[in-house]
């Protein structure tokens, strides 16, 4: 559990680098992305009065079974993804890669990814992105070639 105690103590410090209190997931409000996927803002440009920052972003997501993000990659920002519960795969251009509680991907800027849940289990992560997630930044896009649209 180590790696999963120095992301914990990462979020910690973002969160009380621009908050004085703790902040807690089932104290946000919950956005859909699309059907069977959603999030909720811990740190970022559209964070609670209090969590607002450029530096860096973390929203909590949920995918139920079988659902997927949408196709897409960041041109600037850096993106990691840290799971919490669930089991799946992401997918980096055309290979995928298992995913499951304590797995870590980073995902560098211009690579094409969609994180996917398994079909018997919600997925829950963690997105951390350097710069703060951008809506200019985000680039929706296809699967590549021979990747589960």
């Amino acid at each position: 559990m180590k790696s999963s105690y120095s992301l914990l103590a990462l979020l910690a410090f973002a969160s009380s680098a621009y908050s004085q209190t703790a902040m807690h997931p089932d104290d946000l409000p919950v956005v859909t992305v699309s059907p069977g996927v959603s999030l909720q803002e811990l740190t970022g440009r559209s964070a609670a009065p209090g969590a607002k920052t450029d530096q860096g972003s973390v929203a909590l997501f949920r995918l139920e079974p079988g659902r997927a993000s949408a196709w897409s990659h960041n041109k600037v920002g850096e993106e990691s993804f840290f799971v919490l519960k669930g089991r799946g795969e992401v997918w980096l251009g055309n290979k995928a890669h298992a995913v499951r509680p304590g797995s870590f991907v980073l995902i560098p800027p211009s690579v094409v990814r969609s994180i996917r849940a398994s079909k018997g289990e919600a997925l829950e992560y963690y997105a951390i992105t350097t710069p703060a997630w951008t809506k200019d930044d985000d680039i929706l896009t296809t699967a590549p070639e021979g990747a589960p649209k």
